[in-house]
Order: structure tokens, then sequence, then C-alpha cells
């Protein structure tokens, strides 16, 4: 989504610097072979896991970093960034302050009491943000209704659906070392508590004619490398930089998390023309047609049903997959997403009364 924005807007209208935490070696670094039109500052003290000195010092870095580039437009995406970003940039005074919420922290995340601490930091964020654009109607909901964000300075906006170009399917599988032959079923996540791994795995077992392969890391890796090592049918693999390989070597897509956004790797099977079986959480519904582009379904006990349907039944899945790459680009085109984002950000700088348009967002 950042890499859209990056690359689509006007650049005779927009400036763009893009600051980032240091990425985690085996989960990839996605910038790194990526020429992108903006300067990329790393800020090293920014990492996933929770560091208080780190993130002080994170805190004032950036600080500095926003008065140097001076930006009409501080935008922020996913949970601690957007804590710490959004803070540098009322601290460093810049005028408008965006902030994307990609998903929530409401629930499965954290216990009770950390979830309550979490909302009241997100519900103090209200106060100095700017605009909040939230992925999908749904997330925007639930966020509404626990007061994380205002109505009026709020809105929706889905995910670009990219262009990605499908692999020929033998040589997909040959570089990921997969089989040739049957059907594979596939799991693209981080290995985390969130994304439910085990429940995908217990799909595996129970569905025993096909290769269920799993793509990503985290860290939960270790437990489920030992789960999936008494599997026969289960293979893992480390993050693959090229999601169109993994896609194209895969026919069907399995979503089992708790907790979701507007899942990114549904929109991407889609655009491979790859069906997916879902649970029925967060967005899914807003990107998946259910009997239409995929299946969705309602709790674990169907969904090893719902994937040995697709396993068994080769039409379908060819059905399912033409109808959702057809239905993706409709409902996510790359061109409405540019439009909204370059419309609000000029809105929202001559709204602060910013002289002219936006020239620099970071």
């Amino acid at each position: 989504m950042l890499v859209d924005l990056l690359q689509g807007l006007d650049r005779q209208r927009f400036t763009q610097s893009v600051v980032r935490g240091t990425p985690i070696d085996n989960e990839g670094d996605y910038l790194k072979n990526r020429a992108v039109p903006a300067e990329v500052i790393t800020a090293r003290g920014l990492r996933r896991s929770l560091d208080v000195v780190g993130e002080f010092r994170s805190l004032f870095a950036l600080i500095g970093t926003l008065r140097r580039l001076k930006p009409d437009i501080v935008h922020t995406h996913m949970a601690k960034a957007g804590v710490i970003g959004r803070i540098a940039a009322v601290l460093a005074r810049v005028p408008v302050r965006v902030h994307t919420y990609h998903g929530h922290l409401l629930h499965g995340y954290f216990s009770p009491s950390m979830t309550r601490i979490v909302t009241t930091i997100e519900r103090f964020l209200r106060l100095v943000t700017t605009h909040a654009l939230v992925v999908g109607d749904t997330t925007r909901r639930d966020l509404l209704k626990a007061r994380v964000i205002h109505e009026q300075r709020s809105s929706t906006i889905l995910p670009a659906a990219r262009t990605l170009q499908r692999h020929d399917r033998y040589m997909a599988r040959t570089s990921l070392g997969l089989p040739h032959d049957g059907v594979i079923v596939g799991f693209v996540g981080r290995l985390t508590g969130i994304k439910r791994p085990d429940r995908f795995l217990r799909v595996a077992a129970a569905v025993p004619d096909a290769t269920f392969v799993m793509v990503g890391n985290g860290p939960l890796h270790d437990a489920v490398a030992r789960t999936a090592s008494v599997l026969p049918n289960v293979r893992l693999l480390d993050w693959h930089e090229d999601i169109a390989v993994v896609l194209s070597a895969i026919d069907v897509l399995v979503l089992t998390s708790d907790n979701e956004g507007v899942p990114l790797s549904l929109i991407e099977a889609a655009l491979i023309g790859v069906p997916v079986v879902a649970v029925d959480v967060g967005g899914v519904r807003e990107i998946v047609e259910d009997g239409v582009t995929g299946i969705i379904v309602h709790d674990e006990s169907q969904l090893a049903e719902a994937v040995s349907h697709l396993v068994r039944d080769t039409a379908c899945r060819q059905k399912f997959g033409a109808q959702a790459k057809s239905f993706i680009s409709k409902r996510c085109s790359l061109t409405t997403y540019l439009e909204a984002h370059a419309t609000l950000y000029e809105r929202l700088v001559v709204r602060e009364s910013c002289s002219g348009v936006a020239r620099d967002a970071i």
C-alpha cells in the first residue's frame, strides 16, 4: 500500500519521504531491492518489539528528521509507528497528521488490561490526528464504537489492487521446491498467534490428499515447525520476496486469523486468480464474495470441509479464481485509491491553513 502511494502519486504535486523501522532479517526487507521515488530513512531504534529506551530514542530522532524535512503532512501506518510518528509530528509542529488503520488491536492481541491501555493511548492520539483512514468499513465501525476515531474526521479506503503477473505454475513450484503434481493449499503470513497457524495445521491433518504449504516467519516459527515435521503433507517455507511466485504455485489460499482488517493476501490471491477459504473476520466479506470468489466460513469447524471441497473440485477452483480476479480489480481500483489520497492530502492542507497545495508528505 505504501509503495502504491510512492509510485503512483503525481510527483509534480507531492514529494514523499519514508521513515521506517529496522527490517527483521528473516521476514524480508520489502524496499531492499525496489527503487522508489522517495528518500528512505531507516530509524534504527524503531523495531517491532517493545523497548522503552529505544522508543524514546526513536521519538527524538524522528522529531529531528521531521524538523529537517519540514513536511506538510505526516502519514503514519501500523500501530507502533503510528504512536511514535504522530507524537513526533505534533512536537515537530507538522500541520497535518494522517494515520491509516490497517486493522485494529481491540481484540485478539493482548490481555484485557493491556487492551484497555492500548485503547486509551489510541483515544489520546485521536485528539492529535487530523484524519484517520481506515482499511475497510467493518474496521471503521469497530474503531468508532471504541471511540478511537472521530466520525467526521475519518473515512474508509480499501487497499489498491496492484498488477500482479501470474508465473508459470510448474516453474513457480520448482523455484519453491514444491511438488509439481497435485493440489497445493497455502497459508501466507506472519506466524503469530493472531494469524492462527495452528488452525491451518489441523486442516492439513484433516485433508491428507493435498499438500499444505506455509510461507512466512515470526515468533511461532519453531512451534509450527515442530508440528509440521510430523505431518507428511505440510511444507514450511521462509518468507518469499515475490508473492506472485508463491501464489502462482498454489491452488487454494486459506486465511485462518482471529482478527484482520482487509487482508492484503486475499486481494493478491484474487489478482493471480487463486480462490480462497477464509474465516469470517474483519473486512473479509468486503473483498471476498462467498460462493462466487471463494468460501467464507463462520468458524474453524467448517474450515476442513470447505478446503476439502475446493481440493476435490477442479472446476469450482477455476471458476472461483476467474471470478475473483474480475471482482477485485473493480472493487479495489488503484486509480480510486490514489485519487482518494491525493484529494484528502490537498483538502487537509488547505483546511489547516497551509499555503498552496501539499508539497511534501512523509
